[in-house]
């Protein structure tokens, strides 16, 4: 214990002792059903802009100096970011007892303040792997919800008609994700009648109901 609590070595015991703080509050608050990890997440979304694609900032993000380009380099915001902070901790705290093991061996223990900023540069792309790896493995918020306006520029059969510019008729659409939706359709301005069973083109949307052109051979 004494040679945790050496000032050579103070950083990293505090940065462990810190990850292993968090792992405690998030394992807790998960038995409770509220991951703190959700919670934090959903708070930098509101506030910064993080997303589960990426991280979403006003700065230039082709500049590889950039606040954003170093964040998106470490995966921030497609790791959950209090995961992403624990792993970091875990490395750093690592990095900087094998590094001060390995000086004690040869020279003696460096100093903290050359030590640490030598395990911050042996943490980074280690996180940065870690962090794809996490990425994959994490499960992500799945959803089939689309928006009525997604089914413009699919294809249809009509199942009620025939489509012309009277009633409308109904057609039946797959949607990306392979489900069905049975839709109100009519016949384009100066597109001929489309009978039951033709294939349809839906082109454009006015309210709740599509508008269909016959779909071509190459469709």
């Amino acid at each position: 214990m004494t040679s945790f609590a050496a000032s050579s070595v103070f950083p990293f015991t505090l940065a462990a002792l810190v990850m292993v703080g968090l792992v405690l509050v998030e394992g807790v608050s998960l038995l409770i059903g509220q991951s703190l990890s959700g919670l934090v997440d959903g708070l930098l979304n509101h506030e910064v802009g993080f997303v589960h694609d990426g991280l979403e900032t006003d700065a230039d993000a082709s500049n590889a100096f950039s606040p954003a380009s170093w964040l998106s380099w470490l995966n921030v915001g497609r790791v959950p970011f209090l995961i992403l902070l624990i792993v970091a901790l875990a490395i750093f705290a690592l990095a900087g007892f094998v590094l001060q093991a390995a000086a004690g061996a040869l020279v003696g223990p460096l100093p903290a303040w050359i030590a640490g900023p030598i395990a911050v540069v042996l943490t980074a792309p280690v996180l940065r792997g870690s962090s794809r790896i996490l990425a994959r493995a994490i499960p992500r918020d799945e959803t089939y919800v689309i928006t009525a306006d997604d089914l413009i520029g699919t294809t249809a059969e009509v199942t009620l008609g025939p489509l012309d510019a009277g009633l409308p008729g109904q057609v039946r659409a797959l949607d990306r994700h392979g489900n069905a939706h049975f839709l109100r359709a009519r016949a384009a301005p100066d597109a001929p009648a489309m009978a039951r069973g033709e294939r349809v083109l839906l082109v454009d949307r006015a309210d709740s109901v599509f508008v269909a052109v016959p779909a071509g051979p190459e469709l």
